[in-house]
């Protein structure tokens, strides 16, 4: 089975670290935050997603919305996730998504959760869904199982982390997603701040993630 690999970062690094990562890192998919979100203002992705697929890369769309816990906007009620989940789908019209895809929910706290999160959560999916999109939910593998329980209609996407921080070069890691934690994981993100080295090129903060498909935003 194949396992491809993808990249995320919060600030967009730019065309020619974009056209580096595709043809010397083998990256075949990458995180792409819309914004600006509640809990994510940088919107250098947003107009960059025609160029991104001209390279060959697939996409795993962030929307960073409610959090429990600073950084980040704390409205944890099933009212925002409505509103929430409809500026998710306006987003992603916007940055050139079709309807259809996949959008990840960014979930940022470890275990426990607060029952709130799951009001918000479940609120985000549906919403989703009714504006014709498709939910996601990054969160941690401690915690996926239960996200998963409230609304089983999200793609998940867990983190588990083989390395915070650490040095890559290619060819990189390609944990398969099935194989952590939680089984039905889709995609799996298995460093966070690391650095990645491309030649004399060292390109840092950047998270590192597999996925069972080469386009997370298809499924």
């Amino acid at each position: 089975m194949a396992i491809f690999l993808g990249f995320d970062r919060s600030e967009y690094p730019g065309d020619d670290m974009m056209q580096r990562l595709r043809t010397e890192a083998q990256i075949d998919f990458t995180g792409f935050y819309l914004a600006p979100a509640p809990s994510h203002g940088n919107k250098g992705w947003m107009t960059k997603r025609a160029f991104l697929k001209g390279l060959g890369f697939g996409f795993a769309p962030v929307y960073v919305g409610q959090q429990q816990s600073a950084p980040g906007s704390l409205i944890l009620t099933a009212a925002q996730g409505v509103t929430d989940g409809h500026n998710a789908t306006q987003l992603a019209e916007t940055a050139g998504f079709p309807e259809g895809s996949v959008l990840y929910l960014d979930i940022e706290t470890g275990p426990p959760a607060q029952p709130k999160f799951f009001v918000y959560y479940k609120a985000w999916v549906q919403s989703v869904i009714d504006n014709s999109y498709k939910p996601g939910v990054y969160c941690s593998h401690k915690l996926a199982a239960k996200f998963i329980a409230a609304d089983n209609r999200a793609v998940p996407w867990v983190f588990q982390l083989a390395a915070i921080g650490g040095n890559f070069t290619p060819p990189l890691p390609r944990p398969d997603p099935s194989h952590s934690n939680f089984a039905a994981a889709k995609v799996l993100q298995y460093a966070q701040n690391a650095q990645l080295k491309l030649g004399a090129t060292i390109l840092k903060p950047v998270d590192l993630n597999t996925a069972l498909m080469a386009d997370p935003s298809v499924v």
